[in-house]
């Protein structure tokens, strides 16, 4: 044992552990008034009291989360600061540190109730959830505490068709379904951590910043978000015909893309770089092409960022900035700014929601201040880039 503690990384690694254990308490701070998850007697005290002294205590609220996520990144800083260059990451790391958040509240996001109905409106209601919507059932007591309720599903069938497992497992019981959800966005985690290992074949820093990234982490596994069942099969996909292309890694290629676009159409972005990576077409724009081939991963991530600047994606919400950062690995040195920057903005999207949990709710100046709040590190990072590389070429 004290072998283990005498090893700087180890004692960070512990060190994240336990932060994400007390994040998974923190986070019952933010459950709705009208969500009763157990009447467990143990539980249910927990929850008044969780209730009163922070819920009801907005400032306190706010300045813990503050605490929490600084020190949170602070961690995941010097776990990669820490990490010896010759030492191979196991997939399995990622989801051991990550676990306590399994069994936290989706704290931040009420987009997972939304997942449990749209599945309930398809098993019990016989309903298709793309073209009615929870308020045609607003009856059913699972309504009370989900957001959006006056929309159609905003995702595509394949997430719908996905949904039904989870549900199915959860027996009918809103408790079991929540949790089984959250076991299936952990799940969801496994396979990227699993394929990222599997295919990358000289590991680096980037992707420790990548599969211990706190943005990812909570988003994905304590918010239940189902980005990365869009994600994983679509890097996956970019993957198997980025090297020496067959007729049956193509097909496996497509195949993977689509289902992809099935859970969330964002991905139907990639297919231009796609295309350019399956068709024979390098003896017609050679300098092109070896560009694409070079760079494929730092033009999907860019590809898959536009899409967030617009008005629709509510100027980036924290859990899209997750369709960039999965390329982090794969993105070349040339390219260190701009990864860099996805590192920045993954911060303050994080610190994004200050003015809401403040405030209680998006009234007022909210939104506006949540974009000065994301929006500001990434432009001030970007000037100080180019204004220092516009001084170092004057000095050379």
């Amino acid at each position: 044992m004290s072998d283990f503690f005498s090893n700087k990384l180890n004692r960070y690694l512990l060190a994240y552990f336990l932060l994400l254990t007390v994040y998974t308490v923190f986070s019952y701070s933010l459950t709705a008034p009208n969500l009763v998850l157990t009447s467990w007697s143990p539980y249910w005290k927990f929850q008044n009291w969780m209730w009163e002294a922070f819920f009801n205590n907005r400032q306190l609220l706010t300045y813990s989360y503050l605490a929490l996520i600084g020190l949170i990144f602070t961690n995941y800083f010097l776990v990669l600061k820490s990490w010896p260059k010759n030492k191979k990451l196991s997939w399995w790391l990622p989801l051991l540190i990550t676990s306590p958040l399994i069994f936290s509240n989706n704290a931040l996001s009420h987009d997972v109730f939304n997942y449990i109905f749209n599945a309930k409106m398809v098993v019990v209601y016989q309903a298709n959830p793309h073209l009615q919507t929870a308020l045609d059932f607003a009856t059913d007591n699972w309504t009370r505490f989900m957001h959006n309720t006056h929309t159609p599903a905003p995702y595509f069938y394949g997430w719908t068709g996905l949904s039904l497992l989870p549900y199915a497992l959860g027996g009918g019981k809103f408790s079991i379904t929540w949790l089984v959800f959250r076991l299936f966005s952990f799940l969801s985690l496994g396979l990227l951590s699993f394929s990222m290992i599997k295919n990358i074949k000289k590991q680096n820093i980037w992707l420790l910043g990548l599969l211990f990234n706190p943005l990812l982490l909570i988003e994905v596994v304590s918010n239940a978000h189902n980005d990365l069942w869009m994600m994983a099969p679509a890097l996956v996909a970019m993957l198997v015909v980025s090297g020496k292309k067959t007729n049956k890694k193509i097909f496996v290629s497509l195949a993977l893309l689509l289902f992809s676009a099935s859970v969330k159409l964002a991905t139907l972005a990639l297919l231009p770089v796609w295309l350019a990576l399956v068709l024979p077409w390098r003896n017609i724009w050679p300098k092109l092409n070896k560009f694409i081939l070079t760079n494929w991963p730092f033009l999907t991530s860019v590809l898959l960022f536009l899409p967030l600047l617009t008005p629709r994606s509510k100027q980036f919400l924290p859990w899209y900035l997750i369709w960039s950062l999965v390329w982090l690995p794969l993105i070349g040195k040339k390219w260190q700014a701009w990864k860099t920057s996805l590192l920045v903005l993954s911060i303050s999207s994080m610190l994004r929601y200050l003015p809401y949990i403040w405030k209680g709710n998006y009234e007022g100046n909210v939104q506006w201040q949540q974009l000065l709040i994301t929006w500001m590190p990434f432009i001030l990072f970007w000037i100080i880039h180019f204004t220092h590389r516009k001084l170092a070429s004057r000095g050379s």
